[in-house]
């Protein structure tokens, strides 16, 4: 039974007898989160399926033009090649969530720590979205730092979570707008060093009472206007789990109709420990 403020019950009605009598025993229980995790849940499958599809096409698509081009072709051989670089790097990561998804349900997310290159890491940041941003018009800028310190982490888990937060930005952002990455390192008196990565833009914004709730599995902004716009209400928690679990955090500065600035914190060295291989399953 759905009621009308969202909550959903459900009623189990058992017989009880004794010496003489009978009774009714009604169980009243509230599923309302249980209901909307289903719901994420198959909405999530739906939009993988969608996903996958797209990427897919391209590469069959461009492999295609690959075999019907003449010898003498370069440029267009060049194209092609890029292309389905691009569309298998964006068929990776949607693989990726959807394992770490799966790993985040069973409680069983582990990283594999190693030394990280962060330039060329940032590269194929950019590289990865410019081609999205030049289609909703949209400024995309890196403030990068001349120096680059190597980070001790898992460089797929990170590079996971610093897509979602890039990816979030410019789904969010309108036609027209602008998305920057900034990245810098500071000295933490509780972590040493550390590195920052800021994801800013001038989106719709998030409510001051939604900011932490956003990092909630399968939450999604309580606005109509991202109605039309598809997710899982899982990409943020992901990247938030993922920081926790390198020792860090994710944070969140926005302000409604004006913008948000999401910060990733990680300790540039951690080294690893038996507290810090599983992250367990999100409330």
């Amino acid at each position: 039974m759905r009621l009308g403020d969202g909550a959903v019950l459900r009623f189990a009605c058992r017989a009880v007898r004794s010496e003489g009598s009978s009774a009714a025993l009604i169980i009243v229980t509230d599923v309302t989160q249980q209901k909307a995790a289903d719901e994420a849940r198959n909405s999530l499958v739906s939009q993988a399926t969608h996903e996958l599809r797209t990427p897919l096409t391209n590469i069959r698509l461009y492999i295609d033009a690959l075999i019907d081009q003449q010898d003498d072709d370069a440029a267009a051989r060049l194209k092609c090649i890029n292309v389905i670089s691009v569309e298998s790097r964006r068929l990776e990561r949607i693989v990726g969530d959807m394992l770490s998804v799966a790993e985040i349900e069973a409680g069983t997310m582990s990283v594999n720590r190693g030394d990280v290159r962060l330039e060329p890491l940032f590269k194929e940041l950019r590289a990865d979205y410019e081609a999205q941003a030049q289609d909703k018009e949209i400024s995309l800028t890196f403030d990068l730092p001349p120096k680059w310190p190597t980070l001790f982490a898992d460089r797929d888990k990170l590079t996971l979570a610093m897509h979602n937060l890039l990816g979030n930005a410019l789904k969010y952002t309108p036609v027209g707008g602008r998305v920057g990455v900034m990245v810098e390192t500071q000295a933490d008196p509780a972590k040493g060093d550390v590195l920052l990565v800021h994801v800013s833009d001038n989106g719709i914004g998030i409510r001051p009472e939604e900011h932490e709730l956003i990092f909630e599995q399968f939450y999604r902004a309580k606005d109509n206007r991202i109605s039309s716009i598809t997710g899982s209400g899982l990409g943020l928690a992901l990247a938030r789990q993922i920081a926790r679990q390198h020792g860090g955090d994710i944070t969140v500065s926005s302000e409604l109709d004006k913008g948000s600035t999401f910060t990733l914190v990680v300790p540039l060295s951690t080294a690893p420990s038996a507290a810090g291989t599983t992250l367990s399953r999100a409330a």
